[in-house]
């Protein structure tokens, strides 16, 4: 079992309400510099002409990557359609990475289109350019932080309460499916704890985003998002250390889980359609 370390950071605003962004590409120092330079070499090569530029979000570009707990998220935002971006060299890529940097747990490949980011009324892209605009840093070509929106707390930063009820809804549903005695017990353990740490992040995050407004700041990291919540229900944070504990150590019993769920999940989705009744309904 992992301990649960008091790590992570939160957003503060300017005078004019505005989120700051704290990452930076001086942050990014060795051994992570040189990793990074890897993985945007890597989108250059299978891209070639195609990238407009490469981004490095969360610890790691925010200078607080921890060696053998933290990963890497990357991003290349690409002219044209990003569809077209042949993606099946991520798994292989990602593994060569765990055998040469053993200290990183893992990378995340990810690709959009450069012209949808850029296109403020494609609001599918709203959830990345705040992404972008406040957790990221450009290490390869071109940076269009400073092009696109200034982001306040607001419901703009909103990502997962809106639809709380239908993935708790879905994975309720999805765990009721689990057959009783599975010819591989093993790998439906595997698929619980994954589905348990899927749900229980979401939870977390969604506690978060409910007290996100009256906090005036934003984070996604697990600890601050139930520290923030815990200090606004008091009486809810039993439960939210639940969900931040199965989180980081997340559990196979079935039955366990979707009790929980219909517990303090139905308790969560309530209060989100009450500080939200009109985005709720």
């Amino acid at each position: 079992m992992s301990d649960i370390l008091q790590i992570g950071s939160i957003l503060t605003v300017d005078e004019q309400g505005y989120l700051v962004r704290r990452t930076s590409l001086d942050k990014i120092v060795d051994p992570w510099r040189s990793l990074v330079d890897d993985v945007a070499a890597a989108y250059v090569m299978a891209w070639p002409n195609r990238v407009m530029g490469v981004y490095i979000r969360g610890s790691v570009a925010a200078g607080q990557a921890i060696l053998n707990i933290s990963d890497v998220d990357s991003l290349a935002v690409v002219y044209g359609d990003h569809r077209e971006c042949d993606r099946r060299w991520f798994k292989k890529l990602n593994q060569q990475i765990l055998n040469h940097y053993p200290f990183c747990c893992g990378v995340e490949f990810s690709v959009i289109s450069g012209d949808r980011l850029l296109n403020f009324t494609d609001h599918s892209y709203d959830s990345l350019r705040v992404l972008i605009a406040t957790q990221s840093v450009c290490v390869w070509g071109q940076d269009l932080v400073e092009r696109l929106p200034k982001v306040r707390p607001d419901m703009t930063c909103i990502h997962h309460s809106f639809d709380l009820e239908a993935d708790l809804n879905q994975l309720i549903e999805d765990l009721l499916d689990l057959p009783p005695n599975p010819s591989d017990r093993l790998q439906q353990q595997v698929y619980v704890r994954k589905l348990c740490q899927w749900s229980m992040k979401r939870i977390v995050r969604s506690g978060f985003e409910i007290v996100m407004e009256r906090d005036r700041c934003f984070t996604r990291d697990l600890y601050p998002c139930y520290e923030r919540f815990s200090y606004y229900y008091p009486q809810q944070q039993s439960s939210m250390w639940q969900a931040l504990n199965w989180a980081i150590n997340p559990i196979d019993s079935p039955e366990s889980i979707i009790e929980f769920l219909h517990q303090f999940g139905g308790w969560l989705v309530a209060e989100i359609e009450r500080r939200y009744p009109l985005i709720s309904e």
